[in-house]
């Protein structure tokens, strides 16, 4: 449910006016205020900026002008946002919302970065801003709408799709999360909260209180241990996270029973009993709930641009060891050379897998991370991710973090498969 930062900029995209004085004050303010829109017409915005605010220093009171700096500030923060630095986006636009409280446009593009790095509470203030300010912008009602269902209120991210639904019902992607929001809000009606630290756990009634303490020290341990191992990386919180029992969690995602958990880059689900109605396993409900959890702190480092080995091997390697088992079947493999190269290890290329291959793969990234990990020290990881998030490609961030290339790390993987 990511909303891309080019599609942003196309919707933010604002009207830069000139400006006519008649005294020689107002004609160098206007002078400034025609520079600082030769500057915006060339893509140049911090030149704009700095000339709309020397036109402002002249006539700070003038719409025209502080219009048109609230205008560069917001593609000067669109450039930044489309270049991965919504940090820095974020605090432009900040600039912009004294010079013209009554525009809900920079309010919707800040809730939009917010929901991007998952700064949902701040996303949600932003957010109802521009609705009150604008009633009948579509854009704010749909992100507000992503907004209340990243923050686990699928009633209230209904209501706002649902508007958007009766007045533009062919939107991208709204049917889609509709039905998914809908669904959702049958299953989890009468679910009950709790809250520690940094998560928020909604759960079935069946769960026992207990239990769900018991999950919400699981989480709280996950978000220590593997924040410390990943260069102290710590997402916003709350932390969304959803417990169900298996029939709840089938019907609620639409996955195969067989799947144990999911993060979906919204909040994790957990079913928290198994086909028998039993409690998991305490052994193996830590197993599941710190797997997603390290999907939520690579999707934090990186967003969505980390390659599938890297991101699923991390989520295994961190919360359980490769067995015997895993071992066996990875000789198994080799000797049969339905191995992978590395590089067709990506979220694209998995989907067309049988089960079978699709089993190779992930015990296969399983082994090629935790044959990282054990070498070298699980905390080179948190080098490698961070080169991801810079923009480096995937194979020169692992040369300069383990120096290996993908095909020297896939010898010396399948050497330890064999060779234990």
């Amino acid at each position: 449910m990511r909303h891309r930062a080019s599609t942003l900029a196309a919707t933010f995209a604002v009207l830069i006016a000139t400006l006519s004085g008649t005294g020689a004050l107002a004609q160098t303010a206007a002078e400034y205020n025609a520079e600082g829109v030769s500057f915006y017409d060339g893509g140049e915005w911090k030149k704009a900026i700095d000339s709309f605010n020397r036109a402002l220093d002249i006539e700070g009171e003038s719409p025209v002008i502080r219009s048109n700096l609230a205008n560069a500030y917001q593609a000067y923060a669109g450039a930044f946002a489309e270049a991965g630095d919504h940090d820095t986006a974020i605090g432009l636009l900040h600039q912009v919302l004294p010079l013209d409280p009554s525009n809900a446009v920079p309010l919707i593009q800040l809730g939009a970065y917010y929901l991007h790095e998952s700064m949902v509470d701040d996303a949600i203030f932003r957010l109802e801003e521009a609705v009150e300010l604008a009633p009948d912008d579509i854009d704010a009602h749909f992100l507000l709408g992503e907004a209340y269902y990243k923050d686990n209120d699928p009633i209230s991210a209904l209501l706002q799709w649902q508007w958007v639904e009766a007045v533009d019902p062919d939107r991208e992607g709204l049917a889609e999360r509709i039905e998914i929001a809908s669904r959702e809000e049958r299953v989890e009606a009468d679910f009950e909260g709790q809250t520690s630290r940094h998560f928020n756990v909604t759960y079935d009634r069946e769960a026992e209180s207990s239990l769900v303490r018991e999950v919400l020290g699981y989480l709280e341990g996950a978000y220590r241990e593997i924040g410390q191992t990943l260069g102290r990386a710590y997402p916003p919180t709350p932390i969304q996270v959803t417990l169900y029992t298996l029939d709840g969690f089938s019907e609620s995602t639409q996955l195969d029973a067989h799947v144990g958990a999911v993060y979906d880059g919204s909040r994790i689900r957990c079913p928290v009993f198994d086909r028998d109605g039993e409690r998991l396993p305490a052994d193996e409900l830590r197993r599941r709930l710190y797997h997603e959890y390290v999907h939520v702190v690579v999707r934090h480092i990186t967003a969505e641009n980390v390659p599938w080995w890297i991101n699923e091997g991390l989520a295994e390697a961190l919360s359980n060891e490769l067995d015997e088992t895993e071992l066996l079947f990875l000789r198994r493999a080799h000797h049969q050379d339905a191995l992978f190269a590395l590089a067709d290890l990506t979220d694209s290329q998995l989907g067309a897998l049988e089960v079978a291959a699709l089993n190779v793969a992930y015990r296969q990234s399983h082994a090629t991370v935790g044959y990282l990990k054990d070498r070298y020290g699980a905390r080179r990881f948190a080098t490698l991710l961070a080169a991801i998030a810079e923009g480096e490609d995937a194979e020169l961030a692992l040369r300069r973090a383990f120096r290996h290339s993908y095909r020297t790390l896939e010898l010396a993987v399948a050497d330890f498969i064999e060779n234990g």
